[in-house]
């Protein structure tokens, strides 16, 4: 005989219930098969764990032992299943995240909080870098899924746009335009900051898209990457462009720019995962993104 999960649960049971006839009807199991169970597992453990007679059933000193390490193996295999099960279906288990800083003051972060809260299991893990370096990451497997900018793609990568937003004009708030608005045309008037295309490429990109339908060409001023261009313009260094979401920060400082017309530049974020990659995690999260599309 080997010892295995059923021998120990049954031998529990009959430790609880002091019965073998209760015992018994707890398994849904007719009395003898259990008594033979209980019987062949004495003889493994090569003493009696329970005094019989015919009025009550009690633990032996060895039996209330070997209750306590049967109690407590059965009750982690329990959780042992229960936790492999909500991994299985995405409940549970581990998920690295990789996010972008633009990413972290967008709407995305209120789904990764609904996603929190639907799975409370799942341990989250973090990692703030530039869309390059997840891209990076992504393509050596050290990210489960990531949030981040459509840089070039590539075929270890599957990407889906979850999130879409215009660019917005920023500049201190007693460089503001009346009513709030700014067209192409009138970006000419002032020093801008640029995205740096080896950090920054996907804005870098919608940034020249923009700029490139001005009459005029503007003057760039300095390259940098978000969020330090923010930073840059509060320091008076000059504009920027940036995506409408991070309007919320430094609102006490900066003023954002209706650019018209909105469907100008697009900017798009999406989240990214190795290709035909199976973590049934990842993949939860993934449908709770577009779920909320």
């Amino acid at each position: 005989m080997r010892l295995d999960g059923a021998t120990l649960a049954a031998f529990c049971a009959v430790a609880e219930e002091l019965s073998f006839a209760r015992a018994a009807t707890r398994l849904c199991i007719s009395q003898p098969p259990l008594s033979r169970r209980i019987r062949q597992l004495e003889d493994l453990v090569g003493t009696p764990l329970f005094e019989r007679t015919t009025r009550s059933v009690t633990l032996t000193p060895a039996g209330a032992l070997m209750y306590e390490h049967a109690r407590r193996i059965t009750s982690e295999a329990g959780h042992m299943m229960a936790n492999v099960r909500e991994m299985v279906r995405g409940q549970g288990g581990s998920l690295s995240i990789g996010i972008t800083p633009s990413a972290a003051a967008s709407p995305l972060v209120g789904h990764l909080h609904a996603f929190r809260l639907k799975y409370p299991n799942v341990s989250l893990d973090l990692i703030e870098l530039d869309s390059v370096h997840l891209r990076e990451d992504l393509k050596y497997g050290k990210l489960d899924v990531a949030l981040m900018r459509p840089v070039k793609a590539h075929h270890s990568i599957e990407m889906t746009v979850v999130h879409t937003e215009p660019l917005c004009f920023v500049t201190r708030k007693e460089n503001a335009l009346p009513g709030g608005r700014i067209s192409p045309a009138q970006l000419s008037r002032y020093p801008l900051i640029g995205y740096d295309v080896e950090r920054s490429p996907y804005l870098a990109g919608l940034f020249k898209a923009l700029l490139d339908g001005a009459p005029e060409t503007p003057r760039v001023v300095q390259h940098s990457r978000l969020p330090s261009i923010l930073t840059l313009v509060e320091a008076g260094v000059g504009a920027a462009l940036v995506p409408r979401s991070l309007h919320t920060l430094r609102p006490s400082v900066l003023h954002f720019h209706e650019v018209v017309p909105a469907t100008a530049v697009i900017a798009e974020m999406v989240v990214a995962r190795p290709a035909g990659g199976t973590n049934p995690t990842a993949l939860a999260f993934i449908g709770a993104l577009l779920a909320q599309k």
